[in-house]
């Protein structure tokens, strides 16, 4: 008889182990998805951000380049050795092709003068 008295607090004591057990799990797995959700997020955050910081990098070196372009006009009518014109992102400035003494060579603009 003690014994049919003591099964039941045991087999009670027993399935709110295994409950909170499962709780437990399901709650740490859940917690682990929302850390993973957030990474995520943080990663894309950070891709989205490198795009936009690639395409205003290519935006001002176009516009550099059109900038460089309109010098252009200029530059031949000035010298008439030049043959063109380009905007260089290494040096950041506006690199001139002329010829000179029959050979092509490059200068940045900030060096051209008249001879």
């Amino acid at each position: 008889m003690d014994k049919h008295k003591i099964i039941l607090p045991i087999s009670i004591l027993l399935g709110c182990i295994i409950l909170g057990g499962f709780f437990y799990a399901s709650q740490v797995n859940k917690q682990q998805s929302i850390e993973r959700q957030q990474i995520l997020k943080q990663i894309e955050d950070r891709r989205i951000e490198d795009a936009k910081a690639e395409q205003e990098k290519t935006k001002e070196t176009f516009s550099n380049n059109l900038k460089c372009q309109t010098l252009l006009k200029d530059l031949k009518q000035r010298w008439n050795n030049v043959v063109g014109i380009y905007y260089s992102e290494l040096d950041n400035t506006c690199i001139v092709k002329y010829t000179k003494k029959g050979e092509t060579e490059e200068a940045p603009i900030e060096s051209m003068q008249d001879d």
